[in-house]
């Protein structure tokens, strides 16, 4: 019989003005999969952080292999044979891949760092994922998913025993996703214990032995796989029926607001020359208009060009309400009425040592300010309009951002963006990381946003969220326009062959 290889024994932990685990008790098994289920807040990322050393400081105890571990830090628990692929990425751009996964245990010889042997065996680890990541390349050159798959690699590097996931898959594709579940069933054969946080419930039941609710910071239930279903477990979660997202009856879209014509943006250096080529489209307003395709489709840098965020000078035509545009930098976005949710919200989205207050006000600043000076009171009171609008769950509008989960992080930042009252708003997979209560909330800002007079264009990895959303999907094809599809046309399927058009 297996015995607990961690013994979660009352263990709670207070944040000011917030209790983010109160007496939570149960245990992982040798060699189990173990997932951890719940809601955004619920307390599962602040218990992993215990786990590995990343939070210190808590009540209660924690045995691993029957005796009582208090970590000082994440060397600590490494060595005691934890570690974890966080779901906010910690690696540092400027370095190399292989310097990432081997940061802090750099390999050395003769008092010098040995680049040859770390790049060596970070395209072993990277073969294991089957993968093709260049060792030597540096880390702020990749996008996210690719990012993630370092981040696994380094987790990996540490030959643990205990290997705990944090949201792992929330930026990869379908095939990258299939890669990490063969990997992850030669470190079962291993003996390796996984302890698996997921929002799909299609992973949580792929591969595990037991199932661990929590809810708002308090442990549930821990269930055998066998003996639960999905729908029980989401139940458990939220503590009531997942409805459906229903949102209102048919839209009726207004005037064209956004026009594309033959945008092309350049590739220096790739043997395809182009991210983007010749893509035409349109977007009104009152309308959700969606962007499919799979990573490397090119669906980021055509949000990121109509924003004015990328260096490449791109050819073709953008008209915004009629008129001809074509911004160099965000802030001329911005002005003209366009805002940006990015994909990235820790790199690219969040101030980390700011609070709520600041990051859902930074943008709009002449707005609470008065005789040249920010007022406190209005900023407060702005803030506050926002938390309650989206249903942001903080201590109060003082809480440091980082001390939010993730979801809720994510909802800071789209406050932000809609205190400017843009004419656009692009969301690029903007419920990444996002639990299943927390989206249904989401899609019905959007919905509401968009019969309030918005044009939304918005970037998903998940077919069915685009399909829930949209009243028009554009599908695209390694950075060519391969499909357009109206909402009697939507399914998956068909999705997918645009998606994969043109490839081999």
């Amino acid at each position: 019989m297996a015995v607990p290889v961690i013994d979660i024994q009352q263990v709670t932990k207070r944040f000011p003005g917030v209790v983010a685990l109160s007496d939570v008790t149960f245990d992982i098994l040798e060699g189990e999969f173990h997932s951890i289920c719940g809601e955004n807040g619920a307390g599962k990322s602040t218990l992993m952080k215990i786990l590995s050393g990343v939070q210190t400081e808590y009540e209660g105890e924690i045995l691993v292999r029957g005796e009582v571990a208090h970590f000082r830090g994440t060397r600590d628990a490494e060595q005691a044979g934890i570690s974890i692929i966080h779901q906010e990425l910690n690696l540092v751009e400027q370095l190399s891949v292989a310097a990432n996964i081997f940061l802090g245990r750099e390999l050395t010889t003769g008092g010098f760092l040995n680049d040859r042997e770390m790049e060596k065996q970070a395209a072993e680890l990277f073969k294991q994922l089957e993968c093709a990541i260049r060792p030597d390349q540096l880390v702020g050159e990749l996008r996210v998913g690719d990012q993630q798959l370092v981040e696994i690699a380094k987790a990996l590097s540490l030959k643990s025993d205990i290997l705990i996931m944090d949201e792992p898959t929330s930026a990869l594709t379908e095939t990258e996703v299939e890669r990490l579940f063969r990997v992850i069933e030669r470190l079962q054969s291993q003996g390796v214990t996984i302890l698996y946080i997921s929002h799909k419930m299609e992973e949580v039941f792929r591969l595990s032995d037991r199932i661990t609710v929590l809810r708002d910071g308090r442990h549930v239930q821990t269930l055998d796989r066998s003996e639960t279903s999905a729908r029980d477990i989401s139940h458990l979660m939220v503590g009531r029926e997942i409805e459906n997202v229903h949102l209102g009856g048919e839209r009726q879209p207004g005037e064209v607001i956004l026009e594309v014509e033959e945008l092309s943006l350049p590739w220096p250096g790739h043997a395809r020359e182009w991210r983007l080529e010749n893509v035409s489209f349109n977007l009104r307003a009152g309308e959700v208009v969606g962007i499919a395709g799979l990573m490397g489709a090119g669906r980021t840098e055509l949000l990121e060009t109509l924003f004015g965020a990328r260096s490449e000078r791109h050819t073709g035509e953008v008209r915004l309400d009629g008129e001809r545009v074509r911004f160099r930098h965000p802030l001329e976005a911005c002005n003209a009425g366009l805002a940006m949710v990015s994909e990235d919200r820790k790199r690219l989205g969040l101030f980390s040592l700011m609070s709520v207050r600041e990051n859902i006000t930074l943008c709009t600043l002449p707005e609470v300010t008065s005789a040249g000076l920010i007022s406190s009171s209005l900023e407060e009171q702005a803030a506050q309009e926002s938390i309650k609008q989206l249903g942001i769950k903080t201590a109060g509008p003082e809480a440091p951002v980082v001390s939010l989960s993730g979801g809720n992080q994510q909802k800071c930042i789209i406050a932000r963006w809609l205190r400017t009252n843009p004419k656009v708003l692009l969301l690029d997979d903007p419920t990444r990381g996002i639990d299943v209560g927390a989206k249904a909330e989401l899609y019905r800002v959007i919905d509401q946003l968009c019969r309030d007079g918005l044009g939304i264009l918005v970037t998903s990895s998940e077919m069915p969220e685009l399909i829930t959303l949209c009243d028009r999907i554009l599908v695209l094809c390694e950075g060519r326009l391969t499909g357009e599809l109206t909402r009697d046309e939507f399914s998956e399927q068909r999705i997918m062959e645009l998606a994969t058009t043109g490839i081999d």
